[in-house]
């Protein structure tokens, strides 16, 4: 063994021969510890940070990508089931060049992409054509943004332009959704699409779109709108209506018989239709100065024989005349005044109030002393029942079914018992290990402090020459097997009256001073081992 490896080997040897099996246990397990945390904080720096190479991919550019990365040789991970490909975040550019120049993924050339390949002898049926496609993708693009759409197709029927405007025909779309697993789009999801696609595209309707899922159910169909399996749009605003409306009057009842002794339940029918109504309505005001005025006179002054007689009288003679003077005065006058005109535009917004029915259902245990037609007048006017538009309320009194509530309550008190009985037990082990870590911790504490403290009163020792020589004969002939026999007897008998009387002295030593001899000759034994 090297030298300069035997003294701090020797010193290692001699502090673990002096500390106890609980200190060796405490320090094996923290360097347990040190190793352990070493190690994976190794692994955590050394680990490469992820980052998405390409996300919302097909399946086929998916597996392309991955052949490409397997042949590179690069780490990568799949997320979102496949259509997202993770890799290191310092080579994503990198590969995202190369990919991008093998052509992959080769779907991502879709929308108005495709407008960048036109060439100058396309024709105009390919760029009406290709711009069809782009809009088609840009589409699908969009949709596949919506919260549960994996995937969208599209597809527009764009009628040619001609010069009849009463030929002209409406454009149409259709679109084909791939929902992920569980998803159903609400009616409002639904609406959304189909006005996504209208709106896209000039003169399209929202009622000219086709809505229908990868199931093959149709979740709007053209010129109808919304259908069963996607229209709920109607009955989800009269049932949250309803809902306030009975949440209202059972606050009432809950004041009047306590809780959980009536039920109500408000039915709402409502028009969604929206209406638009013009009148105009003409009024004048006395004193108003006319906006025009115009008089007309003619008079007429002289002599002649007027023209008399009946028509178609026929006499012998001529048609009765007479003579002498003639004399008419004419005038009109024609007066254009200013009246008021006003023009009013309602417009009845949707979801206005057909019918309601409202049913009251009371405890007949504690309804016995209530008048039913005040509890009828009460919940009426908390809904805002009218008779005559045709609402009507029901109040009746039976028994409740209790069983079903009291089995609950039971069901929760177990349950609450049993987690507080959980919940004690897990107190009671984590107390009891966190304890015994404290007493093992406080064992050890103590037991070190009081070797330090017997160590501390140690002093060093006061040896005189002869003494310490006769200490090193001692350790070095403890140390050789064979006896000294070439030393003269004289020597020998002197030097033994020597040692007689420096090995009294050490006795005293020893009987007054125990525990500093007894660590100086551990010190010597683990050197001489060394």
């Amino acid at each position: 063994m090297p030298a300069a490896l035997a003294g701090p080997l020797a010193r290692i040897k001699s502090v673990l021969s002096t500390i106890s099996l609980g200190q060796k246990v405490v320090i094996g397990l923290l360097a347990l510890g040190l190793v352990l945390g070493g190690f994976f904080f190794f692994n955590w720096i050394t680990a490469p940070t992820y980052a998405p190479l390409f996300s919302n991919l097909a399946a086929t550019d998916a597996s392309a990508i991955v052949d490409q990365l397997n042949s590179s040789g690069v780490s990568y991970q799949l997320a979102d089931g496949g259509a997202t490909i993770m890799v290191p975040k310092d080579q994503v550019y990198n590969l995202r060049l190369t990919m991008s120049g093998k052509g992959l993924p080769a779907q991502k050339g879709t929308g108005y992409a495709l407008l960048d390949q036109q060439g100058i002898t396309t024709s105009q049926f390919q760029q009406q054509v290709t711009y069809q496609r782009a809009v088609e993708g840009e589409l699908a693009k969009t949709l596949q943004a919506i919260h549960g759409v994996n995937a969208a197709v599209v597809h527009v029927a764009m009628p040619k332009d001609t010069v009849f405007t009463a030929d002209q025909g409406k454009p149409t779309a259709s679109v084909l959704l791939d929902l992920a697993a569980g998803t159903k789009l609400t009616g409002e999801q639904v609406q959304a699409v189909t006005n996504l696609v209208s709106s896209s595209i000039q003169g399209m309707s929202p009622t000219d779109v086709t809505v229908a899922d990868s199931q093959g159910q149709v979740l709007s169909a053209a010129g109808s709108g919304l259908t069963a399996a996607a229209g709920d749009v109607r009955s989800q605003m009269e049932q949250d209506y309803g809902n306030r409306l009975a949440a209202s009057a059972q606050q009432i009842l809950d004041r009047v018989v306590g809780p959980n002794h009536a039920v109500v339940s408000v039915q709402a029918n409502l028009d969604l239709s929206q209406k638009d109504s013009t009148s105009e309505t003409y009024a004048y005001n006395n004193g108003t100065p006319p906006v025009s005025q115009s008089t007309t006179s003619e008079k007429y002054n002289g002599t002649g024989t007027a023209v008399g007689g009946v028509l178609g009288n026929v006499s012998n003679g001529t048609a009765g005349s007479s003579g002498g003077n003639s004399t008419y005065d004419k005038s009109s006058s024609t007066t254009n005044n200013s009246v008021d005109k006003t023009t009013t535009t309602t417009k009845d917004a949707p979801g206005a109030i057909k019918r309601l029915t409202v049913s009251v259902v009371m405890d007949g245990t504690v309804a016995g002393n209530i008048n039913p037609q005040q509890i009828q007048s009460l919940v009426g006017n908390a809904v805002g029942l009218d008779t005559t538009r045709g609402d009507a309320i029901t109040v009746a009194a039976m028994p409740f079914d209790t069983s079903a509530a009291k089995q609950a309550a039971a069901d929760i008190a177990a349950a609450k018992k049993a987690d507080q009985q959980a919940q004690m037990w897990s107190l009671v082990k984590t107390g009891a290990i966190g304890l015994g870590i404290l007493l093992v911790i406080l064992v050890v504490w103590l037991r070190s402090r009081r070797r330090g403290e017997i160590e501390e009163e140690y002093e060093p020792l006061e040896l005189s020459d002869d003494m310490i020589q006769e200490l090193d004969r001692l350790r070095i002939q403890s140390t050789r097997d064979d006896p000294i026999s070439s030393i003269d007897r004289q020597a020998l008998e002197l030097e033994a009256a020597e040692r007689q009387r420096v090995r009294g002295e050490i006795s005293a030593m020893v009987s007054e001073r125990p525990d500093e001899v007894a660590a100086m000759l551990r010190g010597w034994l683990s050197e001489s081992k060394s």
